[in-house]
């Protein structure tokens, strides 16, 4: 009865870990090099900070139209005397029979020519354009580090692909070795050293596949996933040989599309637009205006000696009186006289700003062309590396095919296999190496051209 219960229990245990895995693998997001810049570029905080710099930006675009529409404001005012007030008449000083005052008016303005609010409506434009390029460089850096990213996770995958390969190769020579020792055909030393080859091989594979870890949660962290999402990539190294092949296109560029030298060029008609703004507070304004105006006075009862005796006295009563002040309507017309020698310091502030921006510029296009010359010439010697390694990689494999075939007749030494066994797996090393860094080169060079996927 006892057996019959664990093995009830056993099962079940297996159902739910299978179970689990299941789910686990469900849940595992299998990503490409597009749809991780799809995910990126949809969920990454850096994009999403610049969308609300846009949104920002557009708010105050808004206001700035505010100001051309008329405005309309109300205001009310109400004193009430709490210590009776006085007054001097014809050389008396008197009591004031008032209680409370209060006004209320209504002011309606326009603005009919105010040249400095026209031409902060086009800086309100630059400035939307230069969030909106701002954002553009945010996606091109993005797509850059996600891109570097994923590439150096394929690279982390196909080496422990190959040293995984390598281990194989190990223990089947150390289970050749072994057996030849036991049967008498062949020696100690080549059974031992098999077998230490294949132990040195452990650590770095452990080592790798900790750094395909590390490696994916760099670029979860790109692309806004979660930490604790199971991920995997599709893909290897060897799927862009075709892009290698395609490398010359590049060869003829133009910086003048990069994001920096276009948010420089916007800067400099922000600076021109200030400038420009500067210069209209030279001119007059004229502004249309309406006011009407409501009032109410209320005053108590008592006697008012205005006249000595025998004259009787004056006597008010206790009222409420309501009445409008009118609808006054003109216009104010503003000249500033002094504004052409206030402003002139200003003006040339702006112009050397101006032109240190002018000379920062020519200074930024020269650096990216060096900089784009010196990411292709990485092309370059990366696609050589990367046919050399494949040459170098095909002349590994043949030479570890011939090792293995001498020493299992007999001809060849355990030396022998063991050095081509490790120039097989360095020369499979170097070639991913090679494309890794013709790959990280290329995107170098799509970011520096500001050319983007998006």
């Amino acid at each position: 009865m006892k057996q019959k219960i664990l093995v009830i229990l056993l099962c079940g245990m297996s159902v739910f870990t299978a179970q689990a895995r299941g789910q686990q693998q469900s849940d595992t997001l299998v990503l490409t090099l597009p749809d991780a810049l799809t995910i990126a570029l949809s969920e990454s905080p850096m994009v999403r900070i610049a969308d609300r710099e846009i949104q920002r930006v557009d708010y105050s675009r808004q206001s700035a139209w505010i100001n051309l529409m008329p405005s309309l404001d109300a205001t009310a005012r109400y004193s009430h005397f709490l210590v009776e007030g006085q007054t001097v008449m014809m050389g008396m000083i008197m009591p004031i029979p008032t209680t409370f005052m209060a006004e209320a008016n209504l002011t309606l303005s326009l603005p009919l020519f105010v040249p400095a609010l026209w031409q902060s409506l086009s800086m309100t434009k630059l400035d939307m354009q230069l969030a909106v390029e701002r954002a553009h460089a945010s996606r091109i850096t993005l797509q850059n580090e996600v891109t570097r990213a994923y590439y150096g996770v394929l690279l982390a995958q196909d080496s422990y692909r190959t040293l995984h390969e390598s281990l194989e190769l190990s223990k089947e020579l150390y289970r050749q070795a072994r057996q030849r020792f036991e049967l008498g055909l062949g020696s100690e030393f080549d059974a031992i050293s098999a077998e230490v080859q294949m132990k040195n091989l452990q650590p770095t594979i452990m080592e790798v596949r900790n750094g395909i870890q590390q490696a994916k949660m760099f670029l979860k962290v790109m692309i806004g996933l979660d930490i604790e999402q199971p991920l995997a990539i599709r893909g290897s190294l060897f799927d862009y040989k075709d892009v290698i092949n395609s490398a010359n296109s590049l060869r003829f560029f133009s910086v003048e599309n990069n994001t920096d030298l276009r948010q420089l060029d916007i800067q400099r008609s922000q600076l021109e637009k200030a400038l420009s703004i500067q210069r209209t507070q030279r001119l007059p304004t004229l502004v249309g205006f309406a006011t009407y105006g409501y009032q109410g006075v209320g005053q108590r009862e008592m006697e008012l000696n205005l006249f000595p005796p025998p004259a009787p006295p004056l006597q008010t009563e206790a009222r409420r009186d309501w009445f409008s002040q009118g609808l006054i309507a003109g216009v104010q017309l503003n000249i500033p006289l002094t504004g052409i020698f206030t402003n002139s310091a200003q003006e040339r502030q702006t112009r050397m700003q101006i032109e240190q921006l002018s000379i920062q510029r020519e200074n930024l296009e020269n650096t990216l062309n060096v900089q784009v010359r010196t990411a292709l010439n990485n092309m370059d010697t990366a696609a050589k590396q990367v046919e050399a390694s494949k040459r170098n990689e095909e002349l590994a494999q043949r030479g570890h095919q011939i090792a293995l075939a001498r020493y299992e007749t007999g001809l060849g030494i355990m030396l022998e296999v063991q050095n081509a066994t490790n120039q097989l797996t360095q020369a499979q090393l170097s070639l991913n190496q090679a494309i890794v860094s013709f790959l990280n080169a290329k995107a170098d060079v799509e970011r520096l051209l500001g050319e983007s996927g998006f």
